[in-house]
């Protein structure tokens, strides 16, 4: 049973529970005790007081022996339930409402409270009042005081079994009550315990089948509290890793197939040159295409293994102070020729002749070549491009705007993700593997710096990075 989550946190609640009860039981009845027995000895004493008062009317009236007093001590034995006596100033007996057994009249009192309180004090103990009684009793003494003088006492023994008969009324209401409580205490925790054991075991085969690769199934819970919080995360995760694995496929199909295609134009031009189809003097121009594929190939492979370099943070990047914007001119230069044959407008805006930043000048001409490569890709005769840079805070905004296509809310969210298909930078011609942004992102990363996307469909797409400006210049 322990060794089950709903086991332990039954056994640990119920003990607590059980602890709290006990210590609670102990202390209420403690507390109604207390509470009764100094309740009851206030209404003795105020009965006390009471029959003092008419003690001392009756006195003074010369009326000791009036049916009257008499009739109300009867009166008031009977309504609290005590044996009273009233005392002389000798300390002898001269009233006692005991009709049943030995009656104290003429005797004289000696026991300690009857000495205190002729010295003038309101007494009560609980004992056996000297021996007088078999049973414990409540007894209280009051003074009868005319004036200076104190001319007897009141003298109240209440049975205590008959006061502790009443109490043991009230504690067993009590711990009916509590008992009551305890089992529904028990049954509720059992029961949220339980509940919360099916649903850990609904998480935990979830998770399990996570791990053993199904990411379709989902947890399915009704509340909002951390445990379902829990349970929304493990679906997010899973819907998550489902992407990953959807683009773990889609790139092991998209590199075979870029490796591939270079591969078989390899094989069979190598194969043809050695079987002598192709003959000897056409033998260069072939040779130059294996090249290219060679070389096709190595980009490939050095773009994935960059992009890995970046992600595990062990690419050391050399950081120089160079001209930014004599750096963009370099590489439009190279894309003049594409630019002119896709009819693109092109515009550069920069306010000034010179830019220095403190950047790796060659992993920002990756950057700057791949999103200007992008946009020209995705462009068509007419549509415009704007390179342009601005000067904010300390740092350069570098921006490549264009106005083709645009990309939908739904990819633009899964525009940096490698390999996926949304990717632009796997561009009209599907030449790319749908590294190209991953690689962008990773680079301005790696500079400390930030990287945003704006895009709308019809209307364009906008990539805006920031670099440092050099202060050594």
């Amino acid at each position: 049973m322990f060794k089950t989550f709903t086991g332990r946190f039954f056994a640990i609640y119920a003990m607590t529970t059980l602890v709290i009860f006990l210590l609670l039981f102990g202390v209420l009845t403690q507390i109604i005790s207390n509470y009764f027995i100094e309740n009851h000895y206030n209404m003795m004493l105020e009965e006390s007081r009471i029959l003092s008062e008419q003690f001392i009317e009756t006195y003074k009236a010369r009326t000791l022996t009036d049916l009257n007093f008499t009739y109300q001590l009867i009166a008031t034995s009977r309504y609290i339930d005590s044996r009273i006596m009233i005392l002389d100033e000798n300390h002898r007996v001269f009233k006692d409402t005991q009709t049943t057994g030995k009656s104290l009249v003429g005797h004289k009192l000696n026991h300690p409270i009857i000495l205190s309180v002729f010295e003038g004090h309101q007494m009560s103990e609980t004992g056996t009042f000297g021996d007088l009684y078999d049973q414990l009793v409540l007894t209280t003494a009051y003074p009868i005081i005319s004036g200076d003088r104190i001319m007897g006492a009141v003298i109240i023994n209440s049975p205590y079994p008959t006061l502790r008969d009443n109490i043991n009324n009230i504690y067993q209401m009590t711990l009916f009550s509590l008992l009551i409580l305890l089992a529904a205490t028990f049954i509720s925790t059992y029961v949220y315990s339980k509940s919360i054991t099916n649903t850990i075991s609904e998480l935990n085969d979830r998770v399990q089948a996570i791990a053993n690769g199904d990411f379709t199934s989902h947890i399915v819970l009704s509340t909002d509290n951390e445990i379902g919080q829990l349970a929304n995360n493990i679906n997010h995760m899973a819907s998550e890793l489902e992407k990953l694995e959807d683009m773990r496929k889609d790139f092991i199909a998209n590199i075979s197939h870029d490796f591939r295609s270079p591969l078989t134009s390899i094989k069979g031009f190598v194969q043809a040159i050695l079987d002598g189809t192709i003959p000897f003097e056409r033998q260069g121009k072939y040779l130059n295409i294996v090249l290219d594929e060679t070389e096709r190939l190595t980009k490939l492979t050095n773009d994935i293994l960059l992009l890995t370099k970046m992600e595990n943070n062990t690419v050391q990047l050399n950081k120089t102070h160079y001209d930014l914007h004599q750096d963009i001119r370099k590489i439009l230069f190279q894309f003049e020729q594409k630019i002119l044959d896709k009819r693109i407008d092109f515009t550069l805006l920069i306010d000034q002749q010179e830019l220095f930043v403190f950047a790796d000048m060659n992993q920002i001409q990756r950057v700057l070549t791949n999103l200007i490569d992008n946009a020209i890709k995705f462009c068509s005769p007419g549509d415009t491009i704007i390179v342009e840079t601005t000067v904010l805070s300390g740092k350069v905004e570098v921006s490549v705007k264009d106005s083709g296509p645009g990309i939908s809310e739904e990819d633009i969210k899964y525009i940096w993700d490698r390999f996926h298909k949304a990717d632009r930078s796997r561009g009209k011609d599907k030449k790319g593997i749908g590294l190209g942004l991953s690689i962008v992102r990773e680079i301005v990363k790696a500079h400390n710096e930030s990287i945003d996307v704006y895009s709308q469909e019809g209307k364009g797409t906008t990539f805006v990075f920031t670099l440092p400006l050099s202060h050594h210049i």
